[in-house]
């Protein structure tokens, strides 16, 4: 026999061996890759989100101080004061660093507004930079009113190009606006990193803002927030990977100018996984760069390829020795090529174990007969056994949440077509006990007909029921009054937004009353604040009982509380329900062991009667309660007129009764 035909089938058999473990090793390093990449990815949207979230609190905090400008009329310095001090700047506003006002003055007001300050205590008080021009926006209060802050008093931050555009820009829209890198332009020699100054316009009370010409003529000034990344980041809830290197940029194109924090700013070898997020932070576009470290690599990426490759080619070199002595030992070669099958099978058992003991399950499914394999931790994390789903996709499809069902299939549809190279979705699906779960379900093709029809499909689901709730919670958390659960003011001015949307859509009527807790000071200062605050809650809750579903309570401080009723027939359905809710607070409350008795002054403006925008209605009923309480409380008042009930009651000095 000629030696090259002798040999050709020990290298038939060698090179078919080499290409096995090459696709072996191949298809274990794109599992490893693609399960780093999965974690990478997870933990860089985890970051984003709670940017984000943080980002929208510091905004809803400065809408609090525009409502605060706009239902109070003339704000004092001490009025100012106590409204920080409310706010406790805490954990939700970790990073700014105080809450300050601009005032917008012509230059012929610049002596009376100086000559005003000085009266009020700043004797020292002065404008920076000095110089005359047409215009001044001097700060003229910060608080807390301590350390870097009491630098900013007197500075004018129309003089500085990149302060003026943003604060023109908020002036315009109406809304908070950021600024982008700024240096330390007071104390540029204290070291720290540079900042950015959130800033909403504040509008003369009851000024129509419709337009850009009427928010320009109604401008008064400002109010600021400097905030400093580096605190804001360090505490953002949650746990933040330390093996990725986080940078944040203000603008579409990093770049080390424009960088606003960097969790590791010594790190500069070339990363093994990057990506960006684009997000929108106060009219300003920033990038949110992640980059993994080594030991991000070392932690999550684990990997049996290197054990694929040396256990291959070992087996290789063994099959092409044994492909040797075929001619004589065909059952040997049988029986070896079956231990070389065996070991790819394990091989693959130990891809599906590293997923599992991640806490993932694994699915597998046959688009040509529509069967299906679940692992077991894939059915584990549902509650069920290994046989109690049938391997149908529509068993499995059946039990996705009907509002979550369309857009789950649509992903998987658009992998299968061939129009992205994987899907990734969330979705709630049914347990065993009937609870609904969220998960991630991520999957890919693996395998094509010549044609390109997919055949094969094997994806992952990952349980992030947890992650999901944290987020509602943080959510409730920003819109709600952490004492009585009711909504608090940033969330009670957007559904009065939406309901005025309505009525104005429909021309129908609404009502937007203002509850003040007539005594409520004597019975805090007398039994205590825990006394009180359980007397909040129980008039919280009396007042829930007077409305319908559709109306809303909210609380926006102290014993102040707001009523919305979004549909009404008449002001008379108005008055009726005040009434309802006045009669409530004034039935003695059981608190502690103590009989006590209150009563509300309630002052009700109405749609289209007494206002047409948010700004008026809310002054409007404002106007009405301080008139109830003027006239003695205890009593209704309808905007513009006279009291819609007024009662004789027993007098308001002794609102207490103990046992």
């Amino acid at each position: 026999m000629n030696p090259a035909r002798r040999h050709l089938p020990v290298v038939l058999v060698l090179l078919i061996a080499l290409g096995s473990t090459w696709l072996a090793w191949r298809h274990e390093q794109e599992v490893s890759e693609r399960w780093l990449r999965a974690r990478f990815d997870d933990s860089l949207r985890d970051t984003t989100a709670r940017i984000v979230q943080r980002m929208s609190a510091y905004e809803q905090m400065l809408r609090g101080v525009q409502g605060f400008y706009a239902g109070s009329g003339e704000v004092t310095r001490q009025g100012f004061t106590a409204y920080v001090n409310t706010l406790q700047l805490g954990a939700d506003f970790a990073g700014i660093q105080g809450v300050g006002q601009i005032t917008l003055t012509p230059a012929a007001e610049l002596p009376t507004l100086l000559k005003q300050l000085h009266r009020q205590g700043l004797a020292d008080y002065s404008i920076t930079p000095p110089g005359e021009r047409a215009l001044y926006t001097p700060i003229i209060q910060v608080e807390p009113f301590s350390g870097r802050n009491r630098m900013t008093l007197g500075f004018d931050p129309y003089t500085v190009p990149e302060l003026r555009a943003v604060m023109e820009a908020a002036r315009d829209s109406g809304m908070p606006r950021i600024t982008g890198k700024l240096p330390q332009l007071l104390d540029p020699a204290n070291g720290r990193a540079p900042s950015v100054i959130l800033c909403a316009p504040l509008f003369r009370q009851g000024s129509s803002i419709r337009t850009l010409a009427e928010r320009r003529a109604s401008l008064i000034g400002w109010i600021y927030a400097p905030v400093h990344l580096d605190e804001m980041m360090a505490s953002l809830y949650g746990d933040t990977d330390s093996d990725i290197l986080i940078h944040v940029h203000d603008g579409v194109e990093p770049s080390t100018d424009n960088l606003l924090f960097s969790s590791h700013p010594a790190e500069t070898k070339p990363p093994r996984l990057y990506a960006a997020e684009y997000l929108e932070i106060g009219g300003r576009n920033w990038v949110i760069e992640a980059s993994t470290l080594p030991g991000f690599v070392t932690r999550v990426g684990h990997s049996d390829a290197t054990t694929i490759a040396i256990s291959g080619l070992c087996l290789s070199l063994l099959l092409a020795v044994l492909a040797r002595i075929l001619a004589t030992a065909r059952q040997l070669a049988l029986r070896l090529a079956q231990q070389m099958t065996e070991d790819l099978r394990s091989s693959e058992e130990r891809w599906k174990f590293a997923l599992e003991g991640a806490g993932d399950g694994v699915w597998d499914r046959d688009l040509v007969g529509d069967a299906a394999f679940y692992s077991r931790r894939c059915l584990e994390i549902f509650g069920y056994e290994p046989d109690e789903i049938a391997p149908h996709r529509q068993e499995w499809v059946e039990r996705i949440h009907p509002d979550d069902r369309a857009a789950a299939l649509a992903a998987t549809a658009a992998c299968i077509k061939g129009h992205q190279e994987s899907f990734s979705s969330e979705y709630r699906l049914r347990c065993k006990d009937g609870r609904w779960k969220w998960v991630l379900a991520r999957g890919r093709v693996m395998r094509r007909s010549a044609d390109g029809k997919a055949l094969r499909l094997l994806g992952t689901i990952s349980d992030i029921d947890a992650r999901k709730a944290s987020e509602e919670q943080i959510r409730h958390m920003a819109q709600h009054d952490s004492l009585t659960g009711l909504p608090n003011r940033a969330l009670f001015a957007d559904r009065l937004q939406q309901a005025l949307s309505l009525v104005h859509r429909d021309h129908a009527h609404l009502a937007l009353f203002f509850v003040d807790l007539d005594e409520f000071k004597a019975i805090n200062d007398h039994f205590g604040h825990a006394t009180g605050d359980l007397l909040l809650q129980e008039a919280a809750r009396r007042m829930h009982e007077c409305i319908r579903a559709s109306d809303t309570v909210g609380r926006i401080g102290g014993d102040e509380f707001v009523v919305l009723l979004p549909s009404l027939s008449s002001v008379e359905d108005a008055r009726h329900v005040a009434e309802k809710i006045r009669q409530a607070l004034a039935t003695r409350f059981a608190i502690g062991g103590h009989a006590l008795r209150i009563s509300a002054s309630i002052g009700i403006a109405c749609y289209p009667e007494h206002g047409d925008s948010e700004s008026r209605l809310w002054s409007i009923a404002d106007a009405a309660m301080y008139a109830a309480k003027a006239r003695g409380g205890n009593r209704v008042e309808l905007a513009g007129g006279s009291p819609a009930h007024a009662v004789l009651t027993p007098p308001t000095d002794l609102p207490i009764i103990t046992p």
